[in-house]
């Protein structure tokens, strides 16, 4: 997504074409208006206190008329909560300097930690755990009382099945509280290391990572060059803090996660992904096998670029092909158009989210960089954050996150609760709506669309393989020098013979984010993409499957992710499935 601020002469119109009118600010009011957020907030507070008690002493032989009345006020309570949450959030997206907005939320997050500590005892309950003065529910009468609610039914059993994973009630509201004071506080305190650190190119001064990365993907190689010495330079000066820090969070999780009972660390995110092991395994080992496709690719660039041998330096260098702009309204015209001809439900429901008047679009001052779509409930159609400059990045930008809405309104017939669907399906429709648009623009986009296939399936896997390896070498002991070096090694495996890798880049490892704060992340983007990858290969072979993939769409996240995509024709245990994706690749190369 496109970096900074630019002065945009849309911005403060109100543009009508096509019917749509469109607006280049978001229009907050569906959420919550500003002046109701006190009584908001003293209502639930007030519903908090009604919903202790319908939950204070359950009877695993209650009525499934009972059970559906508890399950029913705590999503509605749920909703209120994501009303409260989401409007000083997104004011926060496009003024990061709001007071008031940062009050907001902290009030919010206060009152949420309140609840979630209340509610244990019942999510406890549901799990078939026990306390000394309530007994948990039983497997027969919990069959019962989930089946009287088809649609929260997986969401309910999967729940029960978190159970060999969960502690005691005591045990969890310590986690609970350790994470929110002092995990994430470490986490806080890495992101100011990293923000209070300053960079120059030339005789420029770089506050920021994000502004330093434009460098990288510069046209002119001394800045590429110079743009990485100073990002790994700096955190080569860090390195001792960042090890600490990320030492730290490994054993952290490896702890719980013995503590818990899981198999390994990695298990932990995929049971929160709702997938089996062996599925992930499969993932990357189809991954590792077509590697070299990307090495042709890296080969094809450096001939490209006219090097011998193309340095990881180089690996984002732009190719110098004739730069297309296109202003937002024509950019939304031609997604909208493009939507249509794939599927006139896609469209309708991406029409929507722009008549909603939910999409925030240029960059400001105070804006975060970057792009994003919001679901904050059923309840309210998606909001969409760009940073638009008019460059086909953007184009493809506005269609992924567009993707990511027009899914959640397929599965808002759902509740909320299981309405977006699991990590590795997310990126479906949004990985979908970006191929339909590089589609159209395919010679513009090529080599652009190769770097992003490698930035998403084999780095990412890569990122993965580290991580595992991390992870068990940091629960024997390790030195930083030798965790920098384990990264080194990683890289070169990565790139084989196809790319040169500076030393430099051992260190690169201590300034991804996910490593930090979300272990085991990673994969999800490559298996989103491969998935998404596969299935429309499908669609390409046989325009009927269209009704399979809306199916998975609808689906939401109130199915088991790989029931669901059996029953529509697809096994992701099977290596086959994921090696269609790559052939869609390799035909690009």
């Amino acid at each position: 997504m496109s970096r900074g601020k630019r002065d945009s002469p849309y911005q403060g119109r109100t543009v009508c074409f096509i019917g749509i009118i469109l607006d280049m600010k978001w229009k907050l009011d569906d959420i919550l208006k500003l002046k109701d957020f006190d009584k908001l907030l003293a209502e639930v507070e007030a519903d908090f206190l009604k919903y202790k008690k319908l939950i204070a002493n359950p009877k695993p032989e209650m009525s499934e008329k009972k059970f559906k009345e508890i399950v029913d006020f705590g999503e509605k309570l749920s909703n209120k909560l994501s009303r409260l949450g989401g409007l000083p959030g997104l004011i926060l997206t496009t003024d990061t300097k709001n007071q008031q907005a940062r009050l907001m939320e902290t009030r919010v997050n206060n009152l949420s930690l309140k609840i979630s500590e209340e509610t244990i005892k019942f999510s406890h309950w549901i799990k078939g755990l026990g306390d000394p003065a309530v007994a948990g529910l039983d497997d027969k009468n919990a069959k019962r009382l989930f089946k009287s609610i088809p649609d929260l039914e997986y969401s309910l059993n999967y729940s029960r099945k978190s159970g060999q994973y969960t502690l005691k009630q005591k045990e969890e509201k310590i986690i609970m509280n350790k994470d929110v004071n002092l995990s994430n506080a470490i986490n806080d305190l890495r992101e100011l290391i990293q923000t209070e650190i300053k960079y120059k190119i030339g005789k420029k001064i770089i506050k920021t990572q994000s502004e330093l990365f434009n460098y990288v993907y510069s046209k002119k190689p001394k800045e590429r060059k110079e743009a990485y010495g100073q990002l790994l330079g700096k955190q080569k000066e860090n390195i001792d803090k960042f090890f600490v820090i990320y030492q730290s969070t490994v054993q952290d999780w490896v702890y719980e996660a013995k503590l818990r009972g899981y198999k390994s660390p990695i298990s932990v995110r995929n049971f929160a992904n709702e997938i089996d092991d062996e599925v992930v395994d499969v993932l990357m080992k189809v991954v590792e096998k077509n590697k070299n496709i990307f090495h042709r690719y890296f080969k094809a660039k450096a001939k490209k670029i006219g090097v011998k041998k193309l340095n990881r330096i180089d690996l984002y260098a732009p190719i110098e092909e004739k730069e297309m702009k296109m202003t937002y309204e024509e950019g939304v015209k031609l997604v909208l158009k493009t939507f249509e001809e794939f599927s006139p439900t896609f469209a309708k429901a991406a029409r929507t989210i722009i008549d909603k008047k939910h999409i925030d679009v240029y960059p400001g001052e105070n804006k975060r960089s970057g792009a994003f779509c919001a679901t904050l409930s059923n309840e309210i159609d998606p909001y969409i954050m760009l940073n638009y400059t008019g460059k086909l990045r953007d184009i493809s930008t506005l269609a992924h996150e567009l993707g990511h809405g027009v899914h959640s309104i397929y599965a808002n017939g759902h509740y909320s609760s299981v309405q977006s669907a699991n990590l590795p399906l997310a990126e479906t429709a949004s990985t979908l709506a970006e191929l339909l648009v590089f589609e159209k623009f395919k010679k513009e986009m090529l080599w652009e669309k190769m770097g992003d296939m490698y930035a998403t399936i084999l780095r990412q896997t890569y990122f993965t393989l580290f991580e595992k390896e991390a992870h068990e070498a940091i629960q024997k002991g390790i030195t930083e020098k030798d965790l920098s070096k384990m990264y080194l090694n990683n890289l070169k495996k990565q790139f084989g013979d196809a790319v040169e890798v500076p030393e430099m880049f051992q260190y690169e490892w201590s300034y991804v984010s996910h490593f930090f704060s979300t272990p085991f992340y990673c994969y999800a983007y490559s298996f989103g993409q491969l998935l998404t990858l596969s299935l429309y290969g499908k669609y390409k072979k046989d325009k009927s499957f269209l009704k399979n993939i809306e199916e998975i769409l609808k689906a939401g996240g109130s199915k088991n992710p790989e029931k669901l995509l059996k029953e529509q024709g697809v096994n992701i245990r099977d290596e086959l499935f994921w090696q269609e994706g790559f052939d869609i690749i390799n035909k690009w190369i």
